[in-house]
Protein backbone atom coordinates (compact mmCIF):
# COMPACT_ATOMS: atom_id res chain seq x y z
CA UNK A 1 0.00 0.00 0.00
CA UNK A 2 2.12 2.61 0.88
CA UNK A 3 4.77 1.26 -2.24
CA UNK A 4 1.53 2.36 -4.19
CA UNK A 5 1.07 5.38 -2.65
CA UNK A 6 4.63 6.64 -3.21
CA UNK A 7 4.68 5.58 -7.08
CA UNK A 8 1.72 7.62 -7.11
CA UNK A 9 3.31 10.63 -5.16
CA UNK A 10 6.42 10.13 -7.77
CA UNK A 11 4.43 10.16 -11.32
CA UNK A 12 2.29 13.13 -9.80
CA UNK A 13 5.36 14.79 -9.65
CA UNK A 14 6.43 14.12 -12.53
CA UNK A 15 3.47 15.34 -14.17
CA UNK A 16 3.98 18.30 -12.17
CA UNK A 17 7.56 18.61 -13.49
CA UNK A 18 6.56 17.83 -17.28
CA UNK A 19 3.93 20.65 -16.62
CA UNK A 20 5.70 23.75 -14.91
CA UNK A 21 8.88 22.62 -17.90
CA UNK A 22 5.85 23.02 -20.59
CA UNK A 23 4.70 25.56 -19.31
CA UNK A 24 8.05 27.34 -18.92
CA UNK A 25 8.98 26.57 -22.79
CA UNK A 26 5.91 28.33 -23.77
CA UNK A 27 5.89 31.12 -21.52
CA UNK A 28 10.08 31.89 -23.24
CA UNK A 29 8.28 31.47 -27.02
CA UNK A 30 5.27 33.83 -26.21
CA UNK A 31 8.07 35.81 -24.83
CA UNK A 32 10.25 35.80 -27.95
CA UNK A 33 7.01 36.26 -30.28
CA UNK A 34 6.57 39.54 -28.39
CA UNK A 35 10.04 40.52 -28.66
CA UNK A 36 10.05 39.57 -32.47
CA UNK A 37 6.71 41.84 -32.71
CA UNK A 38 8.26 44.65 -30.81
CA UNK A 39 11.34 44.43 -33.36
CA UNK A 40 9.16 44.62 -36.29
CA UNK A 41 7.50 47.28 -35.23
CA UNK A 42 10.51 49.41 -34.43
CA UNK A 43 11.47 48.60 -37.99
CA UNK A 44 8.29 49.45 -39.33
CA UNK A 45 8.42 52.98 -37.96
CA UNK A 46 11.83 53.31 -38.92
CA UNK A 47 10.81 52.49 -42.49
CA UNK A 48 8.01 55.06 -42.05
CA UNK A 49 10.00 57.63 -40.78
CA UNK A 50 12.66 57.24 -43.27
CA UNK A 51 10.31 57.03 -46.25
CA UNK A 52 8.86 60.31 -44.87
CA UNK A 53 12.05 62.27 -45.17
CA UNK A 54 12.70 60.73 -48.51
CA UNK A 55 9.25 62.37 -49.28
CA UNK A 56 10.43 65.42 -48.02
CA UNK A 57 13.74 65.47 -49.76
CA UNK A 58 12.03 64.77 -53.33
CA UNK A 59 9.32 67.42 -52.93
CA UNK A 60 12.09 69.76 -51.68
CA UNK A 61 13.88 68.46 -55.13
CA UNK A 62 10.85 68.94 -57.01
CA UNK A 63 10.24 72.86 -55.61
CA UNK A 64 13.82 73.58 -56.70
CA UNK A 65 13.50 72.10 -59.94
CA UNK A 66 10.40 73.81 -60.76
CA UNK A 67 11.57 77.15 -59.28
CA UNK A 68 14.65 76.64 -61.34
CA UNK A 69 12.69 76.00 -64.91
CA UNK A 70 10.25 79.02 -63.55
CA UNK A 71 13.84 81.31 -63.77
CA UNK A 72 14.70 79.96 -66.79
CA UNK A 73 11.34 80.53 -68.85
CA UNK A 74 11.39 83.80 -67.23
CA UNK A 75 14.74 84.88 -67.65
CA UNK A 76 15.54 87.91 -70.05
CA UNK A 77 11.80 88.53 -70.50
CA UNK A 78 9.73 91.02 -69.88
CA UNK A 79 7.22 91.64 -66.40
CA UNK A 80 4.43 92.01 -69.62
CA UNK A 81 6.09 89.09 -70.95
CA UNK A 82 6.34 87.13 -67.85
CA UNK A 83 2.30 87.82 -66.78
CA UNK A 84 1.16 86.97 -70.56
CA UNK A 85 2.67 83.67 -70.37
CA UNK A 86 1.91 83.15 -66.59
CA UNK A 87 -1.67 84.19 -67.39
CA UNK A 88 -2.00 82.25 -70.69
CA UNK A 89 -1.13 79.00 -69.23
CA UNK A 90 -3.79 79.37 -66.33
CA UNK A 91 -6.10 79.88 -69.39
CA UNK A 92 -5.31 76.75 -70.96
CA UNK A 93 -4.73 74.84 -67.78
CA UNK A 94 -8.93 75.39 -67.03
CA UNK A 95 -9.82 75.54 -70.59
CA UNK A 96 -8.50 71.97 -71.48
CA UNK A 97 -8.50 70.11 -67.98
CA UNK A 98 -12.00 69.50 -66.94
CA UNK A 99 -14.42 66.38 -66.00
CA UNK A 100 -17.83 66.20 -66.77
CA UNK A 101 -19.08 67.33 -63.35
CA UNK A 102 -17.04 69.90 -63.46
CA UNK A 103 -16.95 71.25 -66.92
CA UNK A 104 -19.23 74.73 -66.06
CA UNK A 105 -17.05 75.53 -63.54
CA UNK A 106 -14.29 76.41 -65.89
CA UNK A 107 -16.26 79.75 -66.77
CA UNK A 108 -15.53 80.69 -62.55
CA UNK A 109 -11.78 80.29 -63.02
CA UNK A 110 -11.42 81.84 -66.41
CA UNK A 111 -13.60 85.16 -66.05
CA UNK A 112 -10.54 87.37 -64.58
CA UNK A 113 -7.90 85.67 -66.93
CA UNK A 114 -9.51 86.95 -70.29
CA UNK A 115 -11.68 90.29 -71.50
CA UNK A 116 -15.17 90.82 -71.03
CA UNK A 117 -15.76 90.22 -74.65
CA UNK A 118 -13.73 86.98 -75.10
CA UNK A 119 -15.57 85.95 -71.85
CA UNK A 120 -19.08 86.11 -73.67
CA UNK A 121 -18.02 85.22 -76.62
CA UNK A 122 -17.12 81.59 -74.95
CA UNK A 123 -19.49 81.66 -72.42
CA UNK A 124 -22.85 83.26 -74.17
CA UNK A 125 -25.62 84.16 -71.62
CA UNK A 126 -28.16 82.99 -73.30
CA UNK A 127 -26.74 79.24 -73.68
CA UNK A 128 -26.38 76.84 -71.26
CA UNK A 129 -23.01 74.97 -70.66
CA UNK A 130 -24.12 73.16 -67.64
CA UNK A 131 -22.21 69.86 -68.85
CA UNK A 132 -19.35 68.64 -71.50
CA UNK A 133 -21.72 66.09 -72.94
CA UNK A 134 -19.47 63.45 -70.86
CA UNK A 135 -16.57 64.12 -72.55
CA UNK A 136 -13.21 64.52 -70.23
CA UNK A 137 -9.89 66.47 -70.92
CA UNK A 138 -6.74 66.76 -69.36
CA UNK A 139 -3.78 69.36 -70.91
CA UNK A 140 -0.51 67.26 -71.26
CA UNK A 141 1.58 70.79 -72.25
CA UNK A 142 1.14 74.08 -73.16
CA UNK A 143 4.10 75.90 -74.96
CA UNK A 144 3.87 79.51 -75.16
CA UNK A 145 5.54 81.96 -77.71
CA UNK A 146 5.76 85.89 -78.05
CA UNK A 147 5.43 87.15 -81.41
CA UNK A 148 5.39 90.58 -81.45
CA UNK A 149 4.55 93.38 -78.79
CA UNK A 150 3.09 96.59 -80.05
CA UNK A 151 2.02 99.56 -78.11
CA UNK A 152 -0.20 97.93 -74.50
CA UNK A 153 -0.73 94.63 -76.82
CA UNK A 154 1.34 91.30 -77.12
CA UNK A 155 0.61 88.69 -79.92
CA UNK A 156 1.64 85.15 -79.44
CA UNK A 157 1.13 81.58 -80.21
CA UNK A 158 0.76 78.29 -78.16
CA UNK A 159 1.26 74.97 -78.71
CA UNK A 160 -1.14 73.15 -76.87
CA UNK A 161 -1.28 69.01 -76.71
CA UNK A 162 -4.19 67.81 -74.85
CA UNK A 163 -5.81 64.00 -74.14
CA UNK A 164 -9.65 63.94 -74.43
CA UNK A 165 -11.99 60.94 -74.09
CA UNK A 166 -15.97 60.40 -74.47
CA UNK A 167 -17.80 58.37 -71.68
CA UNK A 168 -15.11 54.96 -71.08
CA UNK A 169 -13.30 55.12 -73.62
CA UNK A 170 -9.70 55.56 -73.61
CA UNK A 171 -7.91 58.69 -74.11
CA UNK A 172 -6.90 60.12 -77.61
CA UNK A 173 -4.12 62.69 -77.62
CA UNK A 174 -4.17 65.69 -79.76
CA UNK A 175 -2.30 68.96 -80.52
CA UNK A 176 -3.58 72.06 -81.76
CA UNK A 177 -2.01 75.35 -82.40
CA UNK A 178 -3.74 78.77 -81.12
CA UNK A 179 -3.16 82.69 -81.94
CA UNK A 180 -3.28 85.09 -78.89
CA UNK A 181 -3.03 88.52 -77.99
CA UNK A 182 -3.04 90.13 -74.53
CA UNK A 183 -3.62 92.98 -73.15
CA UNK A 184 -0.43 94.47 -70.92
CA UNK A 185 -2.76 97.13 -69.38
CA UNK A 186 -5.38 94.93 -68.68
CA UNK A 187 -3.16 91.81 -67.95
CA UNK A 188 -5.93 89.61 -69.49
CA UNK A 189 -6.40 87.88 -72.78
CA UNK A 190 -8.59 89.81 -75.52
CA UNK A 191 -8.51 86.63 -78.45
CA UNK A 192 -7.89 83.75 -78.65
CA UNK A 193 -8.06 81.94 -82.01
CA UNK A 194 -7.65 78.33 -83.26
CA UNK A 195 -5.35 77.41 -86.12
CA UNK A 196 -6.39 73.90 -86.40
CA UNK A 197 -4.58 71.09 -85.37
CA UNK A 198 -2.01 70.06 -88.21
CA UNK A 199 0.51 71.43 -86.07
CA UNK A 200 3.35 70.26 -83.90
CA UNK A 201 5.70 72.44 -81.67
CA UNK A 202 8.49 71.61 -83.85
CA UNK A 203 7.13 73.11 -86.74
CA UNK A 204 7.24 77.11 -85.25
CA UNK A 205 10.19 76.35 -83.02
Amino acid sequence: MKRSVVLSIALGSLILIMSLGTNAYQHSQVKQAQQQISRLQQQKRQVSQQLTKTNQQKQLLSTQIDSYKTYQNNKDKSTAEIDFNNTTNEFLKYMFTFEPDSYKTRKEHIKGLISNDLYHQYFPSNQNFGDSNNVSSKLDQAKVYIRAKQDQNIDGLAVITFESKTGSNDFKKQTVLYQLSYDTTAKQLTKVKSLGDSFEASDIQ
